[in-house]
């Protein structure tokens, strides 16, 4: 007999700092026009975490506290936090535990899974 490990995805949060960069300022900043960047990408604008101090970190639990809210539960109930992000706090420690830390997600474990655009769904997997 095998034993099956399973996991399961229980809530979903999310958060985007306000500053925008649309494509129409990137093009004052880089050469390149709002049509070379969304026939390529499909990219129209992108959110930039602007507040001094601030990292990935601080995005991630303003995302996961209402979530945790929203759903009932306490940063005790995590289990794993698995941070997808090429632009971590650190190297060493990984996001994913200064998170944890932030958090007081104290039974959690994590690590940090490092690619650009496709890390979603590179962590995800």
């Amino acid at each position: 007999m095998v034993n099956k490990c399973t996991a399961a995805i229980t809530a979903v949060g999310g958060y985007v700092p306000p500053y925008v960069l649309t494509n129409q300022e990137l093009e004052t900043i880089v050469d390149t026009t709002d049509e070379w960047i969304q026939t390529r990408t499909g990219i129209l604008e992108r959110h930039i975490q602007k507040e001094a101090g601030k990292g990935t970190s601080d995005m991630a639990v303003e995302a996961i506290l209402p979530m945790l809210a929203k759903r009932g539960l306490s940063p005790l109930d995590i289990e794993v936090i698995i941070c997808g992000t090429v632009t971590g706090d650190y190297v060493f420690p990984a996001t994913a535990n200064i998170i944890a830390d932030k958090i007081g997600a104290k039974n959690a474990w994590g690590f940090d899974v490092s690619a650009a655009c496709s890390v979603w769904k590179q962590a995800l997997a």
